[in-house]
């Protein structure tokens, strides 16, 4: 059901872009974020800086790309998440000096503080690549593409990163019942 209502709002937006067009699909896309977020709080689900990030970047350029019925808004609405999510990915290791990653994981997995590390990095470049592409699709080529990018392009991405992520971290995890015998 989680998994379900995690795309529900992208899946709306392909649905209503196909039978409708971009301006329809906005709005249908800021309603489904917002409900969304109010599914997750009724079930109790944990609500990462992510979905605020993505929550609010929906509203805003949403909100803009329906007042100037001007598309490109909701075009660099993509670039502008990502861009935020690189950010704080940064913020969180150098500021705080720990893994945002490792934050939110570190309870479930198990890995060296230099794995952390470069797992955020790793994700920082991911998001920034993501960023970088989406600006050239919006801008070089139609509509279409660009939704079918944001749709599927992104999506796939996304899964193949994050099974090489999850890769990395099997490589790297360590027993902390192993860890800790072998300290005492």
């Amino acid at each position: 059901m989680l998994l379900v209502l995690e795309y529900l709002p992208l899946i709306l937006f392909f649905v209503f872009y196909l039978l409708g067009d971009i301006f329809i699909a906005t709005g249908v896309l800021m309603i489904a974020t917002v409900m969304q977020i109010i599914g997750m709080k009724f079930m109790r689900e944990p609500i990462t800086p992510r979905h605020w990030i993505v929550m609010w970047a929906v509203l805003i350029f949403g909100s803009i790309t329906l007042f100037l019925h001007d598309e490109w808004f909701v075009k660099i609405k993509v670039t502008v998440i990502y861009l935020a999510i690189a950010l704080f990915l940064l913020i969180g290791l150098w500021w705080k000096k720990k893994s945002p990653l490792q934050s939110m994981l570190g309870s479930e997995i198990n890995l060296p503080v230099f794995a952390w590390h470069r797992l955020t990095y790793a994700w920082v470049i991911f998001a920034l690549s993501l960023a970088v592409i989406n600006v050239y699709i919006a801008e070089a080529m139609s509509l279409d593409a660009w939704v079918n990018f944001k749709v599927f392009g992104i999506l796939g991405a996304t899964l193949v990163f994050s099974v090489f992520s999850g890769a990395y971290m099997f490589k790297h995890h360590t027993d902390r019942e192993k860890d800790a015998e072998e300290i005492e």
